[in-house]
């Protein structure tokens, strides 16, 4: 049945809901509350409670109805009985359409938040649903006097003829289509269910993880039977949505590793490992040495490695990376890749990698967009004649002509910025081993979630001597009074950043508008420092951007007013102050992520949070920066204040919008992965099961708000 035939609805809304992607009665039905209201409980007049949370039914007859106007707006009163025979006047405030279905001597019930002004009991914007029951209270549709034939066949029903008195579907407006709108289709549909979905999981699997059927899902989550029914059918959508997560990552896994790596799996040297552990300034921890081992073991292994590298901020992951990739070379002569998001991460890396690996005898070379197209096609060649032992690049490295002699090692950094389009480039050259990196600490339950894939490492360990950062918020007017403070570091010859986000007062305006509204600010803010001012933004050429941070670098600069392009990896030896403005509209890992830039072992570093709200539960949540310097408790803390989105901010949202009860509930997560192994291990490649097939294609339960 076409859709529009089936709301009985208008070509307007059939084009609002298409722009949403509802185009067929599946896709309608796919489109869930995002709250529920328990509207069973109808009170007499003398028992409503005013104030409170919820709303209130209220059940009686009409005597008499009237219209009067104050300060502009139409207010209908109507005298009410209810079936005890308490009497009262009740307002209705400016909704002409309700008042004009209500009729003196008829019944009807009432829905709504009720308030008590002038003397008189106030619904703003009720439901109201007429009814010819008998005096005595009732939550039937039987008692209530509406038949199953008014309900769902009626177009001539007034909007709210449907379930008002129940456990009551609240839906996201879409374009001006309000939630009662949606209440009544869905109402009408529920019939129909039966017939358009089906069970796409085997019932061995359904048994044994105990869910509910896909046909019970969906009639539960519009109109529930009780909110127990309710819970269990929302947890059979996000066991759904988790399963497809990691059915795709277990098929990726398995289908990448099908591939057997070009070494030959000869036994460790760890010698290998200590001649270039010898070569470095400083003494690695523990954290990193078990990683470095993890990571060489997996190269002698017959299958291609996929590890994830977590570390918290000024972990150096950049010299575990350059070890493996080290030890990659000497063993087996093998090429590395070194992927970045950003150019300015790119050079960093290299500048990094060429220290390390250069005085060791390996070539390293960089390879970026703005290279010109001479030097980007001498490393092409050099690198398909095996003269690169190592690239370091951005996306230009993962282009159609590239090629490798004898690529065997691949390092993501940032792997939320390479999709698995990017990540499959590799697989055409003998499915090199590879390590993907995040600075983002993740929770261990979000990484069981998300991660599937991969073997997952952390470095949790802080290099010996690093000084934490000293963290303060403070409000506005303490941000000025930071000025002498600032101008002492930058006499020093020390840097700072001031970040800016979005301007609260206005959220759709641009990046770059945001980040030259406060370089204005600044310069009015310290005219002593006149040139020596920067603005940097994700909007400004590379070029620009390499010129700014160089700039900065060298000293030209010393203040730098900065979006969050800075956020990944950009190191500058001399920052050592950062101030976040409008604190408050960034997640605690990002923060963690922001101050992460002035983070030195030999100069005490401060970063300061500037917010209009220091108190109440937005100042509780800044003062956890104060309290520690470990990102992975406050990913923790992000996770139960926030959600997912602020740790996984980067990724599809259909991933990061999972709620804190569903990602925090461990035994949930292993039950998903371990129904994940059982369906791929009963049915590989899921060839058996057309209907879950069909189901991973149409990424079903998407549509949830």
């Amino acid at each position: 049945m076409e859709l529009k035939i089936a709301l009985k609805t208008t070509p307007k809304y059939i084009k609002i809901l298409a722009a949403e992607g509802i185009i067929t009665v599946k896709d309608f039905l796919q489109y869930f509350p995002r709250a529920y209201e328990d509207r069973s409980t109808i009170r007499n007049l003398h028992e409503l409670i005013f104030n409170e949370k919820g709303l209130t039914a209220t059940k009686g007859k009409i005597i008499k109805k009237s219209i009067f106007i104050r300060w502009g707006k139409k207010i209908y009163t109507i005298n009410f009985v209810d079936p005890v025979g308490n009497k009262w006047v009740i307002t209705i405030f400016n909704s002409w359409f309700m008042a004009s279905k209500l009729h003196e001597d008829k019944r009807y019930i009432i829905v709504g938040k009720p308030t008590i002004n002038y003397g008189k009991i106030s619904f703003s914007h009720p439901d109201v649903v007429e009814t010819e029951a008998p005096e005595e209270l009732g939550t039937s549709e039987e008692e209530l006097g509406i038949s199953n034939e008014q309900v769902s066949n009626s177009s001539s029903q007034a909007p709210n003829v449907y379930n008002s008195w129940r456990i009551f579907p609240i839906y996201p407006e879409l374009m001006g289509i309000k939630p009662g709108w949606f209440a009544q289709k869905m109402r009408w549909l529920m019939d129909k269910i039966d017939t358009i979905f089906s069970e796409y999981l085997p019932k061995e699997f359904i048994d044994k993880f105990w869910l509910i059927s896909v046909q019970e899902t969906i009639k539960e989550m519009h109109y529930p039977t009780s909110f127990e029914k309710q819970k269990e059918a929302n947890l059979r959508i996000f066991f759904d949505r988790l399963l497809r997560i990691q059915l795709y990552a277990l098929i990726n896994r398995s289908t990448y590793q099908l591939n057997k790596t070009n070494m030959e799996h000869e036994i460790i040297d760890w010698n290998i490992i200590k001649e270039i552990m010898a070569t470095l300034p400083f003494e690695l921890t523990n954290a990193q040495k078990k990683v470095i081992k993890h990571i060489t073991e997996n190269i002698h292994e017959p299958k291609p490695m996929l590890r994830l590298l977590q570390w918290d901020v000024g972990s150096w992951k950049t010299v575990v990376a350059a070890i493996s990739a080290y030890y990659t070379f000497k063993k087996y002569q093998g090429q590395s890749v070194f992927l970045a998001p950003l150019e300015v991460l790119a050079n960093q890396h290299y500048k990094t990698l060429a220290k390390l690996l250069l005085p060791l005898g390996l070539r390293v070379a960089l390879l970026t967009w703005s290279m010109s197209k001479w030097e980007k096609d001498k490393i092409k060649l050099d690198l398909a004649e095996g003269r690169i032992h190592t690239i370091i690049g951005t996306h230009a490295v993962i282009q159609e002509d590239i090629k490798f002699k004898q690529l065997q090692f691949v390092v993501i950094d940032e792997q939320h910025k390479f999709w698995v389009k990017q990540r499959a480039f590799f697989k055409r050259f003998w499915a090199p081993h590879i390590l993907q990196m995040s600075a983002t600490p993740i929770p261990r339950s979000m990484a069981l979630a998300f991660f599937g894939e991969f073997d997952v490492s952390i470095i949790d360990e802080l290099p010996i001597g690093r000084k934490p950062i000293i963290t303060k918020v403070i409000s506005e007017k303490e941000y000025i009074q930071l000025k002498p403070r600032v101008l002492d570091h930058i006499k020093k010859g020390q840097k700072v950043f001031v970040v800016t986000p979005l301007i609260e007062e206005s959220e759709k305006l641009e990046e770059v508008k945001s980040a030259m509204t406060e370089f204005e600010n600044i310069k009015e803010l310290y005219p002593e420092l006149k040139d020596k001012i920067g603005v940097l933004h994700g909007k400004m050429r590379p070029k620009d951007k390499e010129d700014i941070m160089q700039d900065f670098k060298t000293g030209k600069i010393c203040l730098l007013v900065s979006t969050t392009v800075i956020e990944v990896g950009v190191d500058i030896p001399e920052a050592t102050i950062m101030v976040i403005k409008n604190a408050e509209r960034f997640g605690l890992s990002q923060l963690h992520q922001l101050r992460g830039r002035i983070w030195r072992a030999d100069i005490q570093s401060y970063c300061f949070l500037e917010t209009k709200n220091k108190i109440g539960d937005i100042g509780k949540r800044l003062k956890a920066m104060e309290d520690t310097n470990d990102g992975f408790k406050l990913a923790e803390l992000d996770l139960q204040n926030r959600g997912a989105g602020e740790i996984l901010w980067t990724m599809q949202s259909w991933e990061s919008d999972i709620p804190l009860e569903i990602l925090s509930d461990l035994k949930f997560l292993e039950n998903i992965q371990e129904g994940a192994k059982w369906l791929l291990e009963k049915y590989p490649k899921l060839e058996w099961l057309p209907g879950l097939k069909k189901y991973l294609e149409e990424k079903m339960w998407d549509v949830l708000a």
